[in-house]
């Protein structure tokens, strides 16, 4: 099944970006960040009874609201050029419509990720980024009058809370048609580019690799955390529990394919706007996000529990390390320097396996109301391979967990008895909680 692409143009800023903004500068962590989108989906139903929906009058009103919006987040409609700079020279964003001839409660019955990632034009790759929109919207019209919102983000630019930044604010702009003043604080101000930085290139590997969701209910994550504790960890979070269990069963997939023990790590990924002194806002602009690593040797196979406390001591550990006020100097040179031991490691370890896992729960991405109610569900494109990404279920009470992993290891992962336990494989997502 294959959306009907119906049109494509170029949504501009509704008011021109002054001369004494025509440049914004990266972040140190902007730097840092790989050139690749993060594609967004929110789907919505028609939310309108017996009425059929008008569709230009919807589009017509995310059009407006996305201009009004861009003014505010002039950064999204310019270009990434030369020297760590965004060009704001509102040559705006691509904007497509398209049309699905199905009903979305069907759509949502068992979701395809194959099917899915034709909802967000974020497969492509910014491999060329000064001629690449920062920004593209796919808007998909069903015929029930249910649509999807698809939202991809170049990650040089942006992290999931600043995409779940702009996309309330957008929402909230199309709700209020412009009464409600929004604004953007960009972290850049906090956190310049540094300009000896060694930064990296993305380089897509070409390997199958297969997405899957798993979704863990409150009550199977309870019994997570009660199995953690029942072995001396204290208060584990069900983030904690969750990626615990995805690594151990990735971990072990990856050891019965292969001809050879081979030790693993985890790179667990972490927000810092909440843990830098002082704190910076949720919808500060920009990435912000750092990280730790636990690891798995080849000896055997290791423990959930212990697992679940090397997240603990991780977290705790990094707190200690970033989560003092730091100029931005010093912590970029902390980031680099964890950079470059890391990859030594992974180096020096040869053929290890690295995991890595992400975590967008209490993202306020269910809270995007444009007008005619909160998204029924929410999911995303692109995951890169051997990444874990975690998101809230609809209620907030549970996890919906994104894995990617090589065929191979997938074919194993899937089948996990222990995995199974705790989680569903891919239910309905429209009848989700």
């Amino acid at each position: 099944m294959k959306p009907e692409i119906t049109s494509r143009e170029t949504i501009k800023p509704s008011s021109p970006t002054p001369n004494s903004q025509r440049w914004y500068k990266l972040s140190v962590f902007d730097q840092m960040s790989y050139g690749v989108y993060i594609p967004i989906i929110l789907f919505y139903t028609s939310n309108g009874g017996d009425n059929p929906v008008d569709f230009s009058h919807r589009l017509s009103g995310l059009k407006k609201s996305l201009s009004e919006t861009l003014t505010r987040y002039y950064p999204l409609a310019g270009r990434i050029g030369d020297g760590g700079s965004i060009e704001c020279n509102d040559k705006g964003v691509d904007f497509f419509e398209a049309r699905m001839h199905c009903h979305l409660q069907g759509f949502l019955n068992h979701p395809e990720f194959e099917a899915l990632n034709l909802l967000a034009q974020g497969q492509i790759q910014c491999n060329n980024l000064d001629l690449s929109s920062t920004l593209i919207v796919q808007i998909t019209f069903f015929d029930c009058g249910g649509m999807a919102i698809g939202v991809s983000m170049s990650h040089k630019v942006a992290d999931i809370s600043s995409m779940s930044a702009f996309l309330n604010d957008w929402a909230t702009m199309a709700r209020q048609s412009g009464e409600e003043e929004i604004s953007a604080q960009f972290i850049t101000s906090f956190f310049p580019p540094h300009d000896s930085l060694d930064i990296p290139e993305y380089v897509p590997r070409k390997i199958n690799r297969v997405v899957r969701r798993f979704v863990f209910n409150a009550s199977k994550l309870d019994a997570l955390k009660t199995l953690a504790t029942s072995h001396g960890v204290e208060n584990p979070t069900r983030v904690q529990v969750v990626t615990a269990l995805l690594y151990k069963c990735a971990d072990a997939a990856s050891r019965a394919v292969s001809d050879s023990p081979r030790a693993s790590d985890l790179v667990q990924m972490v927000n810092l706007r909440r843990l830098v002194i002082p704190p910076l806002p949720d919808k500060s602009f920009g990435n912000l996000a750092w990280c730790f690593s636990i690891s798995a040797t080849e000896e055997g196979e290791v423990e959930f529990h212990d697992l679940v406390a090397q997240l603990k001591e991780g977290i705790a550990g990094f707190r200690l390390t970033y989560g003092i006020s730091f100029s931005w100097y010093e912590l970029s040179r902390l980031v680099s320097e964890f950079r470059k031991a890391s990859a030594s490691s992974f180096k020096r370890k040869g053929n290890m396996v690295r995991f890595t896992c992400t975590s967008w729960c209490r993202s306020p991405l269910y809270q995007v109301d444009f007008g005619w109610g909160k998204p029924v569900w929410i999911s995303c494109t692109n995951v890169m391979w051997n990444t874990f990404i975690l998101m809230d279920t609809r209620n907030g009470d549970g996890i919906e967990a994104l894995v990617s992993l090589e065929e191979q290891n997938m074919n194993v992962f899937e089948h996990d008895e222990e995995l199974l336990r705790f989680a569903s494989l891919n239910p309905n997502a429209f009848e989700a909680p």
